[in-house]
């Protein structure tokens, strides 16, 4: 349709998408036809065509299933659009770096019977994978609980043993996936929730990986960081253990470990001087 973007659908042009809808026509296929966006089009045929919603199936393994709700207590969010109806879950990652473990993390929303979409956002590094499900944000909430702003209180509902081991491994590594990172020579992970850092430290204490935890002290109007970062001499443990399905920082744990002996004075050295910002909180 040949149309000025702002311009209003005609009652003609309104007649053409409604037949095209009668006809069998999807949404997609009626938008590449016309030009018009899906919000538009469903706006006007929504009487004939009501919206179909895809059933939630749940038929992951445990630990894959952790390594979702790992995420999404990282880096996820969630909203409800009233205009659309949509509950919008969204998994937030750096463009330059996770390109490759954003397909992953798809293929798993696919497994669940969902259907996940990328949104690029180049000129901030960024990009998110959707969802428009009510059915997982309820899922996700049967896992995980928080209050207000969901990064500042985000943990594990239950008590740890009331989890499979193989859902805990997976839910630490969909955290360190996301909110972790792989230093110099050893891996960490920083949060504003301190319950949630609690959560992985539990999980750590449990596998018997060794780790300190410090709160890094920020400006006025910042929330504090809690830091965990794993000791060198567990990183093997960590990752037989838990490990990352992130491609860009298994590739940079590997590397850690193929240097061997000669990256533990450095760390050695570096971890007896914080930060004035930074107190060791709790060294296991």
């Amino acid at each position: 349709m040949n149309r000025n973007k702002y311009q209003r659908l005609s009652i003609e042009e309104k007649e053409i998408i409604r037949k095209m809808t009668i006809n069998g026509k999807s949404l997609n296929e009626i938008k590449k036809i016309t030009g018009l966006g899906k919000t538009t089009l469903y706006y006007n045929v929504k009487d004939i065509k009501p919206r179909q919603w895809r059933k939630l199936i749940v038929n992951l393994t445990d630990d894959k299933i952790g390594e979702l709700i790992g995420a999404f207590a990282g880096d996820g969010s969630y909203y409800y659009a009233k205009f659309t109806g949509n509950y919008r879950i969204r998994y937030t990652l750096c463009f330059s770096r996770d390109m490759e473990y954003a397909k992953y993390l798809i293929d798993l929303l696919k497994s669940l019977n969902l259907n996940p979409f990328l949104f690029k956002r180049e000129h901030q590094n960024a990009l998110d994978i959707c969802v428009n499900s009510l059915d997982y944000i309820n899922f996700i909430k049967k896992f995980l609980e928080w209050e207000g702003k969901k990064t500042y209180s985000i943990r594990l509902k239950k008590n740890l043993d009331e989890y499979d081991n193989d859902f805990l491994k997976g839910f630490s590594k969909g955290l360190m996936d996301t909110d972790g990172y792989v230093e110099v020579s050893n891996v960490s992970c920083g949060c504003t929730s301190e319950r949630l850092i609690r959560n992985l430290a539990e999980i750590f204490d449990k596998f018997d990986i060794k780790y300190k935890i410090t709160l890094k002290k920020r400006e006025p109007l910042r929330k504090n960081l809690f830091l965990i970062r794993v000791y060198r001499a567990s990183l093997e443990k960590y990752k037989k253990t838990i490990g990352f399905s992130n491609p860009y920082k298994l590739q940079k744990l590997n590397s850690i470990l193929k240097n061997g002996d000669t990256r533990i004075w450095t760390w050695a050295a570096k971890s007896q001087t914080l930060n004035t910002n930074q107190t060791i909180l709790y060294p296991h």
